[in-house]
């Protein structure tokens, strides 16, 4: 069975909440985010099957109209990456010495392309993805492991986003403080 993410954002908060609820109810699929993004749009990003997920996309365009700013549909994702934007996943040997990993990014799509090209890489649990909900429309990918697999996994998630000019910032923080990975988690 293949997952797949699908996005879909509008400039009308009260047609995006409308496309949320007819988005869920024409298929299978699980709302990850449905909520204000700055600077006042309306995002809804679900999950499910590729099938799935393309009909909610559509169902989501059908409704919004012209105020649809863009859709997008992300077949074969990860499966950690599903794990990540419910910031679910778990911390396999507390208190080891982790590798950080962050990709932040100027877009939810770029992030989540980032995200999965990372995890894909090997090596790496991702934490969490945070899509642009109180960060001005910036998101960003938390991920950890050893030093080398973060090193490659953010270099594989930048590098997968870099020809659209998406990428802001990362950073491969060796050894991080237990203090602070306790706060992102």
């Amino acid at each position: 069975m293949n997952k797949a993410i699908g996005i879909v954002e509008s400039i009308s908060i009260a047609r995006g909440i409308e496309a949320a609820d007819g988005m869920v109810k024409v298929a299978p699929v699980k709302l990850f985010v449905a909520r204000t993004i700055c600077p006042g749009k309306f995002l809804i990003l679900i999950g499910g099957d590729v099938e799935a997920v393309n009909s909610s996309v559509e169902r989501g365009k059908e409704i919004l109209e012209e105020f649809m700013v863009d859709k997008v549909v992300i077949p074969n994702v990860h499966e950690k990456v599903l794990l990540a934007l419910e910031a679910t996943t778990e911390i396999k040997e507390p208190g080891r010495q982790w590798a950080l990993g962050v990709i932040e990014t100027y877009s939810v799509t770029a992030c989540i392309y980032a995200a999965d090209a990372a995890v894909k890489a090997g090596g790496v649990d991702l934490i969490e993805i945070r899509p642009a909900v109180g960060l001005g429309g910036k998101s960003f990918v938390t991920m950890i492991g050893d030093v080398s697999a973060v090193e490659s996994a953010v270099n594989a998630g930048r590098d997968n986003i870099r020809e659209e000019g998406m990428i802001l910032n990362f950073a491969v923080i060796p050894y991080i403080s237990e203090d602070v990975l306790e706060k992102l988690i």
